[in-house]
């Protein structure tokens, strides 16, 4: 009955809380407020290091597919993310980690629900603060895993609710734990298998983020957060 509740009548009710009641604004799911995604342009913006920018444009270029887009800076997402034209894919951290976060721009005070700002979807890569590690190698996954992300929320209410677990499927094939073995895997990407990414919290040793990440397709196998 939990499992029912939890993938199945949680998103109803959360569609039917959104429900207009007479005179009030129009209230919208998060599935319709994702219908402009592809026709919108997504805005890469850029850190300002020169090494992971240099490996985010490489990647951006040869495997986003899901929209238009183009490069900004910081300065440029500052002035335009209250405009209601664009997407971002943008990097921001906490205590804890560092995300890849995909945004939609938009003014929090509209009483218009279509033109409000809201995250897509939050992927945690880092320890917070942290960049050149890990996450340069497995940025093309990140990438691919916002992408499917989007796509499914697009078109599924419960995935656009249940976020990242939403998209999981069961791993097929070896799955990769140790950090070097995986390291080789996914660089080589190997048919038929999977690898465990574990990204330690910057501020303690009792919470980490756990992936499973198919070495080839990249489809996100299991997602953990301690």
């Amino acid at each position: 009955m939990g499992k029912l509740i939890r993938n199945y009548l949680l998103p109803l009710l959360l569609v039917l809380c959104q429900l207009p009641a007479a005179g009030e604004a129009r209230m919208y799911t998060r599935k319709a407020r994702l219908q402009d995604f592809t026709v919108k342009t997504t805005r890469v913006v850029l850190t300002g290091q020169e090494v992971f920018d240099a490996v985010l444009k490489e990647e951006i270029a040869s495997r986003w597919m899901a929209s238009p887009y183009e490069f900004c800076t910081v300065h440029e997402y500052m002035a335009d993310k209250n405009s209601n034209m664009y997407y971002f894919l943008r990097f921001a951290f906490d205590a804890d980690y560092t995300y890849m976060v995909l945004s939609k721009s938009g003014d929090p005070e509209s009483e218009d629900q279509l033109k409000q700002g809201f995250d897509v979807v939050m992927l945690p890569v880092a320890p917070a603060r942290a960049t050149g590690g890990d996450e340069l190698v497995f940025m093309p996954a990140y990438i691919d895993i916002v992408q499917h992300y989007v796509m499914r929320a697009r078109e599924s209410e419960k995935v656009a609710y249940r976020g990242l677990k939403g998209i999981c499927s069961r791993p097929a094939g070896i799955v990769y734990s140790d950090r070097e073995e995986a390291l080789k895997a996914f660089s080589s990407e190997k048919q038929d298998a999977n690898v465990r990414i574990t990204i330690p919290s910057a501020v303690s040793d009792k919470k980490r983020c756990e992936f499973i990440i198919s070495t080839d397709t990249h489809e996100l196998r299991g997602y953990k957060r301690k």
